[in-house]
């Protein structure tokens, strides 16, 4: 028990001390102005034209961006003040929010994510399992799931892209991707600020304010954040007390230089860091509604720091660009969890892992002549992780064991849209891709790891590359200006690698091999009404092979042990619908409901521990949920000369899946019902009241069986009902 004292402590004193670097004057600075445009939805003010808002992409990486619904992918943009309507702090807030989605976190600590699309997803925290589902921050790939699910603030759009996209966005993003984009200087001088009050309790404070320093030529803009949240669970174990206390800030600085009116430089620093509680994980046993038991508090200390360097020119007149952009980023993530979830010191978990990446990637994007366009590129990205643990298992600590890993890749890419008349356009593309992993495992049960670095005695080394192609070719089909459908087909890979938590001494931590994935995907794109209506389709069919899976067993011994294997071939198959449509001038109804149908073909592994894989093939697929939907009413109107006013109502659902392979655990499903009531006496002041999760719906974020060794179950919980008011203002 020893081992968190300390720690534990410190970050504790960070909680109620409120540590927040250099952020208070930053947001003292934003105050005396605010204003908020929104290049992607207008204004902050509510619209009351009757139109459904209209969203541009930048995900196919052209030399200019194009309307979401020309393009023919799969995919949701959220701009930022949809994102603000939704009262939005990180990613893990729209798990709900689009169909055949979830962008849960793993539940054992704060910040890591396991997101799934359609069906495939990753279940664990080893940071050497590289995610199915890709997340990009201003063009910059995130290389672990460390990191990801902190706290956003200021971003122009999250742009989610649903099935494969390893032609433009390269490999191990078989399900999806998911872009971040910050909002960037516009060249003018405005500022904006938001007061955020919840029950909990939680309050936050954001603020940006953006200027000239050289008319037309040199532009900033800096945006800061600070939130305190007191932990709203309630402990009944040892000590009681709340959980789920957590403080956050990020600083992000944003500076645009333009020396000429062909190139533009834009450099984006951000720093952030996370104090909090470890997880409110519950005995679902035992234990009802919110209620949980623990005697470990925990904690988890997230820090992250980024460099971003984007750089464009055009080229050919305007009709060219040649893009370059250059990331560094750094996470550290130590945490302490009580996995046993009961009052007594039967299974808790350690972790530090920390990660440096740096990348690069050129690319040039050109349109001709005739309707022809091509996107060419060259990328590079190298990483290093560490990973430390350590388990306390019936009142006893065991050693640090863990291991370090290199990577690097490196590809070439080429993409070609060709007009192949009035009404039809063929795409065609390729990505080459060369990987390289070298790793050194501690096993756990081998001699401790030690010192300050916890540099850790290796008895395992190795390492290995993979080479592939990554075809796409797909054709597109005009129906007048206002619909289109199209199909494509395009092959996947998630690359092969490590285990560096190895608690398997009889089994080695790798290599492990590719996972590969034919998919095929066609889909109808159409505005309706003069544009007051608009309906999406897709359909898609998933062929993989060798799927790769973290299998959880528990031993009497060693505890929870994770083995990483090719574990079987499977098919997914589903449908996709969204629907929106304009209600007269002042409101809107928008919904989506998402069908997904998974089942293995082969299975090659063990999934259940009985020594067999006989039968196994029936087991459903994890991470699966098979329905999901929403439907969404807003309605805004100006009341007279006394200000505007405008209602959102939102009602989503998910249905169970299982969390193991094995099927022993499971996430239930459910709804999730958000209401707000927004109130403007003028174009300077916003006054929100809102509710999220009105119905009180228990969902767990993640679910592990361990009823045979404890009595209990690894069941950490989301949040249940949340009132807040939000003080918004511009100028």
């Amino acid at each position: 028990m020893h081992l968190s004292t300390l720690r534990a402590a410190r970050v504790g004193a960070r909680l109620r001390a409120g540590q927040f670097p250099g952020l208070i004057p930053l947001l003292l600075l934003a105050w005396p102005g605010w204003a908020d445009e929104d290049p992607w939805h207008g204004t902050h003010s509510h619209s009351d034209g009757g139109l459904i808002e209209e969203v541009v992409t930048t995900a196919t990486k052209k030399n200019a961006a194009e309307r979401a619904q020309d393009v023919a992918i799969a995919m949701t943009v959220l701009g930022g003040e949809a994102l603000a309507e939704r009262h939005v702090t990180d990613l893990q807030d729209l798990s709900l929010a689009v169909p055949n989605v979830a962008l849960d976190g793993v539940g054992t600590a704060k910040g890591i994510a396991n997101f799934s699309i359609r069906g495939q997803g990753i279940a664990g925290s080893i940071p050497s399992i590289d995610p199915t589902v890709g997340t990009f921050v201003d063009g910059v790939y995130l290389g672990v799931n460390y990191g990801v699910i902190v706290d956003m603030l200021d971003l122009e759009a999250i742009e989610i892209l649903r099935g494969p996209q390893g032609l433009l966005f390269g490999r191990n993003v078989t399900g999806g991707a998911v872009l971040l984009r910050s909002r960037r200087p516009s060249g003018e001088s405005s500022a904006q600020g938001t007061l955020r009050a919840e029950t909990g309790t939680e309050w936050r404070l954001t603020g940006s304010m953006e200027r000239p320093l050289v008319e037309d030529v040199l532009d900033i803009r800096v945006s800061g954040s600070y939130r305190d949240d007191a932990g709203w669970f309630d402990n009944q174990g040892p000590g009681g007390g709340a959980v789920g206390a957590e403080s956050t800030w990020v600083v992000r600085p944003i500076v645009t230089w333009t020396p000429t009116d062909e190139l533009e430089i834009t450099v984006i620093h951000e720093r952030g860091d996370t104090a909090a509680d470890g997880p409110a994980t519950q005995n679902r046993l035992r234990l009802r509604g919110f209620d949980l038991a623990l005697d470990e508090t925990g904690y988890a200390d997230v820090a992250w720091r980024h460099l971003i360097v984007d750089a464009r020119r055009d080229v050919a007149d305007g009709q060219g660009q040649i893009t370059n952009v250059f990331g560094w980023r750094e996470v550290q993530h130590e945490s302490l969890t009580d996995t046993d979830s009961t009052p007594l010191p039967l299974f808790h978990y350690f972790g530090d892992t920390r990660q440096e990446q740096i990348s690069n990637e050129l690319r040039y994007a050109r349109a001709f002549q005739g309707g022809q366009e091509v996107t060419a590129g060259a990328y590079f990205f190298s990483q290093k992780i560490r990973h430390r643990e350590r388990r306390l298992f019936r009142d006893t600590w065991g050693s640090l064991f863990g291991g370090d890993q290199d990577h690097t890749t490196v590809g070439v890419f080429v993409n070609a849209d060709f007009d192949l008349g009035p009404d039809w356009v063929l795409t065609a593309g390729a990505r080459y891709t060369h990987e390289e992993k070298d790793v050194r495992v501690a096993t756990s049960g081998q001699p401790a790891c030690f010192g300050p670095t916890r540099r850790c005695p290796v008895d395992f080394e190795d390492g290995d590359a993979w080479r592939n192609v990554t075809p796409k070719i797909g054709v597109q089909r005009w129906f007048g200006e206002h619909a289109q459908a199209y199909a494509h087909y395009t092959k996947g890979f998630r690359s092969g690698g490590y285990n560096l938590r190895n608690t398997a001494p009889n089994v080695p931590p790798g290599p492990f091999h590719e996972e590969a994935q034919d998919s095929f995907e066609a889909g109808l794109k159409s505005e309706l009404a003069d544009g007051h209506a608009r309906l999406n389709l897709a359909v898609f069919h998933n062929q993989i092979r060798g799927m790769q899976r973290q299998v959880l067993t528990f031993d009497p011994v060693l505890g929870g042990v994770q083995v990483t294997a090719n574990t079987a071939d499977a098919t997914i198959q589903g449908v996709e619908a969204e629907v929106a449509a304009a209600l007269g001038q002042s409101g809107t109804l928008s919904a989506f409901v998402g069908y997904t149908d998974g089942q293995y073909d082969r299975v090659r592994y063990d999934l259940t521990g009985d020594g067999s894989n006989v039968g196994d093939e029936k087991l459903q697929l994890p991470r699966l949920a098979r329905l999901t939907w929403g439907v969404e009413a807003t309605y805004a109107r100006p009341i007279g000369p006394r200000g505007h006013l405008a209602l959102r109502v939102a009602l989503t659902h998910r249905d169970p899946s299982a969390f193991s392979d094995d099927n022993t655990a499971m996430l239930n499903g459910g709804e999730m019902l958000d209401m707000s009531i927004c109130f403007s006496p003028n174009d300077a002041l916003e006054f929100t009241l809102y509710g999220r999760n009105l119905l009180s719906e228990r969902l767990w974020v993640a679910d592990v069986d361990l009823g045979a060794f404890f009595g209990s179950t690894f069941s950490p919980l989301r949040e249940g009902r949340v009132m807040g008011l939000e003080v918004r203002a511009f100028r």
